[in-house]
């Protein structure tokens, strides 16, 4: 199951937000350009910005793994010369709004990669919080790839290693979160 975006913007969510990342949650809308692609968000600002102005406002997109975690990764959006927010990245399923941290300090420091993503555990299940050590572990890894100027033989195996166990926990609290949703789904009255 993929992070998916938070129902609200709750407790949980402002918390993350104001802590982790120092800033106030809001929901923008997203309105892709037509020449927009998904993941380039700051490609995609980029070219806004050429077009017609205005101006990036960096920060992040929270995402929410039901059941285990909140998740911050490094975005851009598009302020327009009239000073409304846009954010011109389309999403990968489609979803209409996003909720967004503005935040002034996070910089580009690679001219194609975001800074690391930031997580929180929701539960305190150990399958959950062991995932979150490895999408950490994964997090460190990929900035001293792009701290190194790229993918060198030296760290090859440790960016590989580093990944397959990222992909096993995920595929751990995948398991356990369908398993308790089918335990509920057989608890439901019919």
């Amino acid at each position: 199951m993929k992070p998916i975006v938070p129902a609200q913007i709750d407790d949980q969510v402002t918390r993350f937000a104001r802590i982790a990342l120092k800033g106030v949650p809001e929901w923008i809308e997203v309105e892709p350009l037509e020449r927009s692609i998904q993941t380039e968000c700051f490609d995609n600002v980029d070219q806004a910005i050429r077009a017609d102005g205005g101006k990036a406002i960096m920060g992040w997109i929270i995402w929410e793994k039901p059941g285990a975690w909140l998740e911050a990764e490094h975005h851009a959006i598009w302020q327009q010369q009239n000073g409304t927010w846009r954010d011109v990245t389309p999403t990968v399923n489609g979803e209409p709004r996003l909720v967004f941290v503005p935040d002034d300090k996070a910089i580009r420091t690679h001219p194609r990669f975001g800074l690391p993503t930031r997580y929180v555990s929701i539960s305190n299940d150990p399958v959950a919080v062991y995932a979150i050590k490895k999408a950490q572990k994964l997090m460190e890894v990929r900035a001293e790839i792009l701290a190194a100027g790229g993918i060198s033989p030296k760290l090859m195996p440790k960016a590989q290693l580093t990944n397959d166990r990222f992909i096993k926990a995920l595929e751990a609290i995948d398991a356990k979160l369908a398993a308790q949703g089918k335990a509920k789904d057989d608890d439901a009255p019919r």
